[in-house]
């Protein structure tokens, strides 16, 4: 239960509504403890009695306390459902913004579905909780009023209610500590359940087009009983619990119409007043039933919080420097000095060893290799989605771990080989280059990455929306879209990570042209997959298991007659067969 103690923050903000709601459960709770009163009044006083003139006052009397009843419970409540709704907004708010915040190794540790019940479903379990404060303060003060009452009619049959306490409680924290146990399984497994939904509808075309329908289904299902199967674990202990409740509960009631009953047999208490005890017997109960979900929801709270506090104790591992290096231009180059890399969770492979070079400014520079030879790790390296682990990258002479985040992020656009589009309007989807940008902006810089004729040629143009990562759109279209952001950008630096490998020949032209365009007057690192990409390039770095291998013009690599070579060999080899 400590993990609760960390909402204080989210709390405090609200403390004067929890305080007028806790306010409100003193009346609230004496109206709930005025069943067994009133009925002793009008069993004794007007039905024994015979009297007309209280029993045409009484129904008076009942409504005006309902009608009092339904402001002070509206507030009572309403104030506690502000609070919830706050907190739950603030804990979602902050999940996001700390996760949008770490460094991109934590998302390719955790699986997607983990993260979105991290966001989307433990702060519901927290919401249940906080619905306990109400409960913790408007129960007791019921049982308390209903207790002295029960005392002040008869507190031999009070002393005997007491017997009920003690298994109550036992019943209470066993359910409590093995709600929690489960609580904890179904959460994992509904990530697990998130992260198969997930992957099934962003890779719908694919499991269309391999036929793997009935894969997917089975994996699903094999999730889903997982999910359940502690889903009626949970159910099993809860519905277990409350009639187990009513059970002890029962046996007290048996006791006290038998003592009472022969109480009033004795004359030593009327018909009325065992109707009243009865009756707040029962009221006296419901409290207790109710401190049992108390324990069910706080189990469920404890144990979402755990996870909460756990993604928000994760730490990034990028830091800005403690004085940042504003930098708003490229006016020199980029040097290159002996740079390492290891992922983070795998430290001791290093993807990168030791690479070295100059990029001058205005050049462009190709990155050649197989897959796996550290190309793709290298260009997440220059805006910092990944520090170097050793070595440096300076820009204008300064380490870009020294420049501050978003003036490095600025300098560099990157048009990659998997575009990532919002489901969002075209028009929007360009604006990400440049929040700021105009209508008239975002038009010119689709005109210059020749993505305006198709653009025109949608239903709606600019406002179309594209559906989920642009699916609506053809290869080279939401390429060209990633190219009029990187147009928008205005970066003096321009990364090229093998932006037309994917592409039919027809497409491939499009995009090259845009592609040629973007480069004008931009130092331009290029990954390259078709070596005819980079013919013309200023230079030419092999990169062979995270080394450079070899360096030079196009012209100079072919005459050396080593890696490079053999790669345009195989190259035109393949180009016949396309």
């Amino acid at each position: 239960m400590k993990s609760l103690l960390r909402l204080k923050p989210y709390v405090r903000p609200y403390l004067w509504l929890i305080v007028a709601s806790i306010l409100l459960a003193i009346p609230l709770s004496a109206i709930r403890a005025s069943p067994g009163p009133l009925l002793k009044y009008f069993v004794d006083e007007v039905l024994v009695q015979r009297n007309p003139d209280k029993l045409a006052l009484f129904p008076v009397i009942v409504l005006g306390i309902y009608v009092v009843n339904f402001f002070i419970r509206f507030g009572h409540y309403y104030f506690l459902r502000v609070v919830i709704a706050r907190v739950n907004q603030r804990i979602k708010n902050e999940l996001y913004e700390h996760l949008m915040g770490l460094s991109a190794d934590y998302f390719t540790s955790q699986s997607t579905g983990t993260l979105i019940s991290r966001v989307g479903s433990d702060p519901q379990y927290v919401d249940g909780g906080l619905a306990c404060i109400n409960i913790l303060i408007r129960e007791p003060l019921t049982f308390l009023f209903l207790f002295v009452h029960a005392m002040m009619l008869n507190w031999k049959l009070t002393i005997l209610t007491f017997l009920v306490i003690p298994p109550l409680a036992f019943v209470f924290a066993a359910t409590g500590r093995n709600l929690k146990r489960y609580i904890a399984r179904i959460t994992e497994e509904n990530s697990r359940l998130f992260s198969t939904l997930q992957e099934s509808f962003t890779g719908v075309r694919v499991i269309k087009m391999f036929g793997l329908e009935e894969y997917v289904k089975r994996k699903f299902l094999a999730r889903s009983e997982q999910f359940t199967k502690f889903l009626l674990k949970t159910a099993t202990l809860e519905e277990a619990s409350h009639p187990m409740v009513e059970i002890l509960t029962s046996c007290i009631i048996a006791l006290v119409i038998y003592f009472g009953g022969r109480q009033v047999l004795a004359n030593e208490m009327t018909a009325g007043e065992l109707q009243d005890f009865i009756i707040s017997f029962g009221l006296m109960m419901n409290p207790l039933r109710m401190m049992n979900d108390v324990n069910l929801r706080l189990s469920q709270a404890s144990a979402a919080c755990t996870r909460i506090f756990e993604v928000m104790d994760w730490k990034g591992r990028l830091h800005e420097a403690v004085r940042p290096q504003p930098l708003k231009t490229l006016e020199k180059g980029i040097r290159v000095e002996d740079v390492t890399f290891a992922y983070p969770d795998e430290p001791e492979h290093k993807v990168l060893d030791g690479i070295s070079f100059s990029i001058r400014r205005g050049q462009m520079v190709a990155l050649v290799g197989a897959s796996g030879a550290g190309k793709s790790s290298f260009v997440s390296l220059m805006p910092r989605i990944f520090d170097v682990t050793g070595g440096r990258i300076l820009i204008d002479g300064t380490d870009i771990r020294e420049i501050a985040l978003p003036d490095l992020r600025n300098l560099v656009a990157v048009v990659n080989q998997d575009v990532f589009l919002f489901n969002d309007t075209i028009e929007e989807n360009i604006r990400c280059g440049r929040l700021s940008a105009t209508s008239e902006e975002i038009r010119e810089a689709a005109r210059r990455a020749n993505a305006l004729e198709f653009i025109e040629r949608t239903p709606q143009g600019f406002q179309s929306v594209i559906g989920d990562r642009g699916q609506k759109l053809s290869g080279g279209e939401r390429q060209r879209l990633s190219i009029a952001r990187a147009f928008l950008r205005e970066a003096p630096l321009l990364i090229l990570d093998e932006a037309t490998s994917s592409l039919d020949t027809a497409s491939e032209r499009a995009v090259q042209g845009a592609l040629d365009e973007l480069m004008k007057d931009r130092t331009t690192l290029v990954i390259a997959h078709r070596l005819s990409t980079v013919r013309h390039a200023d230079l030419i770095l092999v990169i062979k298991q995270g080394r450079i291998v070899e360096q030079g013009r196009h012209e100079e690599l072919m005459a050396l007659g080593g890696e490079y070579a053999r790669f345009h060999l195989a190259a035109a080899e393949e180009t016949p067969s396309k």
